[in-house]
């Protein structure tokens, strides 16, 4: 299943509220993460390292929209 993060979804799902918790979790500038379009998925490297350090939160097989027990 292709997973569809977008950045508001991520932010929820980590407990963030801003850009820059974001870029700071993926070691990029603010300017770089205000530049992903809403609504649309995040970049695919971003998505993997998610993944990799949030499996829990960011699994492979999980449809992006369902709820985290």
């Amino acid at each position: 299943m292709d997973e569809f993060w977008s950045k508001r979804q991520v932010r929820a799902r980590l407990g963030f509220s801003t850009d820059a918790e974001l870029a700071r979790l993926f070691g990029i500038s603010r300017s770089a993460v205000s530049q992903w379009p809403r609504g649309f998925p995040i970049p695919p490297l971003r998505r993997y390292i998610l993944q990799q350090r949030y499996p829990a939160l960011f699994p492979l097989d999980q449809d992006p929209n369902d709820e985290i027990a």
